[in-house]
């Protein structure tokens, strides 16, 4: 019976970490073709991270921008809705949307 509860605690370990609260679910863009590594997060504040050489906009559905970052990282912090991210890499210009759910805490 010992053997059972020790094999599945070392097998538990092999699944890794919890996925991220997905209103705190950090954003990594690689710039060249403008891919993003979630789809979808939840409502709240994002590190931002960016993969590459280039430039990221950001704009919420009404087309305000919201965030804009020459290189490096920042925070996205996010409201219900839409977003068009825009990556420019010397003269190409690629685009992705974000989309942002309710948190689950009402």
């Amino acid at each position: 019976m010992l053997g059972i509860a020790a094999c599945a605690a070392l097998l538990a370990g092999c699944f890794g970490d919890p996925p991220p609260d997905p209103a705190t679910a950090p954003l990594e863009v690689v710039l060249e073709g403008c891919l993003l590594n979630r789809a979808e997060v939840g409502a709240g504040p994002h590190d931002v991270a960016l993969v590459g050489d280039g430039r990221l906009v950001v704009e919420d559905e009404r087309g305000a921008e919201v965030l804009a970052l020459p290189g490096g990282s920042a925070t996205l912090v996010t409201s219900a809705g839409s977003y068009t991210v825009t990556c420019t890499v010397g003269s190409d210009e690629s685009t992705s949307v974000l989309t942002s759910v309710p948190s689950s805490d009402g």
